[in-house]
C-alpha cells in the first residue's frame, strides 16, 4: 500500500485567533483534565466543614490543585508554562474549562471565565486596629501560552461579611510577556470575619486556551508590613532535564547497548526568594528506582560558587558522567534523576526568641527543594516523560503523524502506546503505521479503535498482529480517516519536535512549530517471532495499481464477491467487471481518499486491502 498523499483541502479551526481558512497542519490544543473524575465547577466545588486558619500559603509545586485550600472553577496547575516562575508549578487561568474544552465556540465573545477562590479562612481574631494583615502573590501574563489583550484582565476580589465580593485589585492585559510581578494587598477590617475568602478571576476570549494569566506563591498572613516581599525560601523552579539525551525511556536491551555512552549531565535552576545572600549546596544523583540504590552521585552537597546573592536565579548543571561502569542488565527496571538543595529552609517562623523558635508547620518551605524524575528502562522507546501538558493533532482526513526513533541493533516492534487525550473520540478508527523510511510505503498497517480510559495520563497499548523487524532509524505513527482533530498528549518538559513529522499535503514536514514531545511510544523485543501456523484460509488477493491514479483497479485472485467501504465504514456502490483471473473495479465516480476493499470466495472472507484513491 502506498500512503504518499496529494491532499489540498482546507479546514477551519474554531479556536484560531481570527476567523480565517488555512491549510491543515499540526496544532497545539488544550486537554480534558477530568478524564476519569468529576469536573469541579463553581457549583460543586467542595467547601471545608471548618474554616482555615492563618497562615495561608501555596506555591503549587505539587503540580496539583490542593482542594483543602482552593475551590476551583476552570483553572489548572502547570509545571511547564511559566517563564522564570518563583517556584516550580503555577496556577493557570485562560478561556478553557478545567476539562480543556472552550467556554464558547464564538471566538469574539469576551467574558469572565476561570475562577479560583480560597477555602473560607477565619480572620475574626484579627483586631480592627491591626494593620499587619496582607495577601501577596506573583502574576505573569501569558508565559509560554497566549498573552492577554488590552480588553482582557485579571482581578482579585475579597468576600466581605455580608457575602458580597468586592474587587480590590485588577490588571489589564496588552503588555508583552514579562517577568513575574509580585503584588501585596492589605486586607482591610471590613473583610475580617469568620468566612473570609479571596478569589482570582480572568476575563478574555472564551474560545479556548487564550488570554492566559499565571499566578504563583500565594501567601496570606498577619504580622506583615507593606515591605514584606521576601521569604526565607530557596526553591527549584523546573523539572530536571533528561539524563539520556532526547530519550526519556528505552528498552532494557537497548540500554545495554548504550549504557556506556547514553548518560549526559542534567540541570535544574534555583531562585532565592530572600533579599539576602545565602550559602547553599546541591546534590544531583542517579538512582536505581526499582532497587532504591544510588548508582551515580554526580554531586554530593556541592557548594554553589559563587554564593547565591539576594533574589538570584541561577541554572546549574551536574558534573559530567565520566567513565562510568554499568553492568549488563537482565531485565526491565527504572532509573531516577534526583536533585535537592541543602538550603537551610524550614517551616515558616511564627515566633523567634533567643531561647526558642515557634514554627507554622502548615507552611513548609522545603517542599520545593527536591525534584525527582523517573526514567523508564522497560520495553519501550519514548521521548515524553508521561505528563500531559497540552494535546496536538491534525484535522485532515488521510492526514498522518510520525515519530522517529532509532535502535542500535535489529529488534522487533510488537506494540505501540498512544495517549489519546479526548475522551469523546472513544470508538474512532485509525490505522497504526510503521515505516523504515517516510519516503517509502509503511511496513505495517493495522486498524485500531480508540479505547476509553480512566485518567488523562493513561496510555493505551495496541499489540501488533505481527512483529515488525527494524534496525537503525524507524518511524511509528498513524493515519486518520476524518476531518476531526485526533488529540494526542503533548509533554512540554522535553522538546523533541525535530523527531515529529506530519503529512497533510502529500509531503512530510517537521513539526518544529509545536514544541514538546508527542506521547506515542514504540514497544519492542529482541526475540524473533515464532513461526506462525498456516492459516485455515491462505487465499490472498492483489489489487493494482494502488494508489489509484486512473479510473480502474484490477483485483487478482479467486473471488466470488467483492465490496468497497469508505473511511466511515459505509458501503460504496461500485461497478465490478469480470476479468480472466479476478475482477476489475471502476473508480470513475469516487472521491479522493482511502477505501477498504473486502472480498469473499466460497463463503470465506479474504484478507481486506486498503485502496488509496488520488
Amino acid at each position: 500500500m502506498n500512503y504518499k498523499l496529494g491532499i489540498s483541502l482546507f479546514f477551519f479551526f474554531g479556536l484560531l485567533l481570527a476567523n480565517n481558512n488555512t491549510y491543515a497542519q499540526l496544532v497545539q490544543r488544550p486537554v480534558d483534565r477530568t478524564i476519569g473524575k468529576q469536573e469541579v465547577t463553581a457549583n460543586n466545588a467542595r467547601i471545608l466543614a471548618e474554616p482555615l486558619s492563618l497562615p495561608f500559603w501555596d506555591d503549587f509545586s505539587s503540580g496539583k490543585m490542593d482542594s483543602t485550600k482552593w475551590q476551583n472553577s476552570g483553572a489548572n496547575v502547570s509545571l511547564d508554562v511559566g517563564i522564570n516562575a518563583p517556584t516550580i508549578g503555577v496556577l493557570l487561568l485562560d478561556g478553557s474549562k478545567a476539562n480543556g474544552q472552550p467556554y464558547s465556540t464564538d471566538i469574539s465573545q469576551i467574558q469572565p471565565s476561570d475562577q479560583v477562590s480560597s477555602q473560607p479562612i477565619d480572620l475574626s481574631s484579627i483586631s480592627r486596629d491591626d494593620n499587619s494583615l496582607y495577601l501577596s502573590f506573583f502574576w505573569q501574563m501569558g508565559g509560554k501560552a497566549d498573552v492577554p489583550d488590552l480588553s482582557d484582565y485579571l482581578s482579585l476580589q475579597f468576600l466581605d461579611s455580608l457575602g458580597i465580593w468586592q474587587e480590590v485589585w485588577k490588571k489589564i492585559g496588552g503588555e508583552d510577556i514579562q517577568d513575574f510581578q509580585q503584588e501585596l494587598i492589605a486586607v482591610n477590617p471590613i473583610f475580617r470575619h469568620q468566612n473570609f475568602q479571596f478569589k482570582f478571576t480572568n476575563s478574555g476570549r472564551l474560545a479556548g486556551p487564550f488570554d492566559t494569566w499565571l499566578i504563583d506563591y500565594v501567601y496570606l498572613n498577619a504580622k506583615r508590613s507593606d515591605t514584606d516581599l521576601y521569604y526565607q525560601d530557596r526553591a527549584l523552579t523546573g523539572l530536571n532535564s533528561t539524563i539520556m539525551g532526547d530519550y526519556a525511556a528505552m528498552p532494557w536491551f537497548e540500554f545495554n547497548h548504550r549504557k556506556d555512552t547514553i548518560f549526559t549531565s542534567f540541570s535544574n535552576e534555583f531562585y532565592n526568594l530572600n533579599n539576602r545572600f545565602r550559602a547553599m549546596e546541591y546534590s544531583m544523583v542517579i538512582n536505581n528506582k526499582t532497587s532504591d540504590q544510588n548508582l551515580f552521585v554526580l554531586n554530593n552537597n556541592t557548594p554553589f560558587n559563587p554564593v547565591p546573592l539576594a533574589n538570584e536565579r541561577r541554572e546549574f548543571t551536574s558534573n559530567a558522567p565520566g567513565d562510568w561502569t554499568f553492568g549488563e542488565v537482565e531485565g526491565p527496571f527504572d532509573l531516577e534523576s534526583l536533585v535537592y538543595l541543602s538550603s537551610g529552609d524550614n517551616y515558616l517562623i511564627a515566633e523567634a526568641s533567643l531561647t526558642d523558635t515557634v514554627y507554622y508547620e502548615n507552611v513548609d518551605f522545603r517542599v520545593n527543594d527536591t525534584i525527582r524524575t523517573t526514567v523508564n528502562i522497560q520495553d519501550f522507546y519514548a521521548y515524553d516523560r508521561g505528563t500531559v501538558d497540552y494535546a496536538a493533532g491534525i484535522n485532515q482526513r488521510s492526514g498522518m503523524l510520525a515519530i522517529k526513533y532509532e535502535t542500535s541493533s535489529p529488534i522487533y516492534l510488537n506494540a505501540m502506546s498512544i495517549n489519546f487525550t479526548n475522551d469523546g473520540q472513544t470508538g474512532t478508527a485509525l490505522d497504526l503505521l510503521v515505516w523504515g523510511n517516510l519516503e517509502e510505503d509503511p511496513i505495517l498497517v493495522q486498524e485500531i479503535i480508540i479505547q476509553p480510559k480512566d485518567s488523562l495520563d493513561q496510555f493505551t497499548k495496541f499489540a501488533f498482529d505481527s512483529l515488525v523487524q527494524v534496525n537503525g532509524e524507524f518511524y511509528i505513527g498513524y493515519i486518520q480517516y476524518s476531518n476531526d482533530f485526533i488529540d494526542i498528549g503533548l509533554d512540554k518538559s522535553n522538546n523533541t519536535s525535530s523527531k515529529q513529522f506530519y503529512n497533510v499535503l502529500g509531503e512530510w514536514q517537521a513539526s518544529t512549530a509545536i514544541e514538546g514531545s508527542l506521547m506515542i511510544r514504540a514497544h519492542a523485543q529482541l526475540e524473533a517471532p515464532a513461526p506462525a501456523p498456516a492459516p485455515l484460509n491462505s487465499q490472498r488477493i492483489k489489487a493494482f495499481p494502488n494508489p489509484v491514479t486512473d479510473q480502474q483497479v484490477s483485483v487478482e485472485g479467486e473471488i466470488d464477491q467483492i465490496k468497497m467501504f469508505d473511511a466511515f465504514g459505509r458501503e460504496i456502490n461500485i461497478n465490478v467487471m469480470p476479468m480472466e483471473n479476478g475482477k476489475i473495479i471502476n473508480f470513475t465516480s469516487l472521491q479522493k481518499g482511502v477505501y477498504l476493499l473486502k472480498a469473499w470466495n466460497k463463503g470465506q472472507s479474504l484478507e481486506p486491502i486498503r485502496i488509496l484513491v488520488k
